[in-house]
């Protein structure tokens, strides 16, 4: 039996050292080599329908942006130096962060024609997901998304690019208001051509993280507006000009943090017991802006 078993084996090997006609008996010569693996990268200019919960490229599925949307891509940025070294990816309060909006904020000016903070508009800063990190990934997405108000607005679907919206007469650039105030506090700001009434209408913004001593109070604040208004609205600088026009403002982001866009927005304000605008502030002198 056992000397049977052996004629088996070798007969079954002899016919293995033969290949068959027109093989030459390797197998992996002729197969194509694989790849190198390659890491998700979004890609500027493009439009997404929904505003993304995070980088994972698991839900990146961008649209023509003349379909309707809610977000679109003016740049993808590369994190670099000690930044793209970190073990993981910059989340929360990091100066990585920083790094990232100051580069978002500048080439999102290129694209929109001015600083975001001058329309309605919002900038959201996404970055890769930690596995994403791990794996290689180093890029920053600069996302825009149109807003209804700069208070308590909601995101607005569009169809279009936003590409140039903020050059001089751009539709999306921020104007006159209605404002509309409760018990001292603000409670509704509503863009509105400036012939119609409006008691209100934005002057500029500014960094107020460029202030001397840092992130400046709101008296500090209320002062540097005033000012921007006098320029804005051709109005001395004097004991008066607080009696010829108010203001209020708002914070575009959370200065306690790295991340944190610096910029406050300055707005002329006309109270309800004074006669309401029907024309822009800009260049009214005082006499459209009397003593009240």
């Amino acid at each position: 039996m056992v000397a049977l078993l052996a004629a088996a084996s070798l007969a079954v090997t002899a016919g293995c050292a033969a290949p068959p006609p027109g093989t030459d008996g390797t197998l992996t010569d002729g197969w194509a080599g694989f790849d190198e693996p390659t890491v998700f990268v979004p890609q500027a200019g493009t439009c997404h329908r929904a505003e993304a919960a995070s980088g994972s490229g698991k839900h990146y599925r961008p649209v023509d942006c003349d379909e309707l949307h809610l977000v679109e891509t003016a740049h993808v940025g590369t994190f670099t130096g000690a930044d793209a070294q970190r073990t993981t990816a910059p989340v929360g309060n990091v100066p990585a962060r920083e790094t990232a909006r100051v580069e978002c904020d500048a080439r999102a000016a290129e694209f929109l024609g001015d600083i975001w903070q001058h329309g309605l508009l919002d900038m959201t800063v996404l970055v890769p997901p930690q596995a994403a990190w791990r794996a290689g990934a180093r890029w920053f997405r600069c996302d825009l998304t149109e807003i209804s108000s700069v208070f308590r607005g909601k995101v607005l679907p569009r169809t279009g690019s936003l590409r140039g919206t903020l050059a001089d007469g751009g539709a999306l650039r921020l104007g006159c208001h209605d404002v509309r105030w409760g018990d001292d506090h603000l409670e509704e700001l509503e863009p509105v051509d400036c012939d119609r009434p409006h008691h209100g209408e934005f002057v500029g913004a500014f960094d107020g993280g460029a202030l001397p001593g840092g992130w400046p109070g709101d008296e500090a604040i209320q002062e540097r507006c005033l000012r921007m208004i006098a320029d804005y609205a051709d109005l001395p600088v004097d004991e008066d000009l607080p009696y010829r026009v108010a203001t209020f403002w708002f914070r575009t982001g959370n200065p306690s943090v790295w991340e944190g866009d610096l910029r406050v927005r300055c707005f002329l304000y006309v109270p309800d017991f004074t006669t309401p605008l029907v024309r822009s502030a800009k260049g009214g002198g005082p006499g459209l802006f009397p003593v009240w």
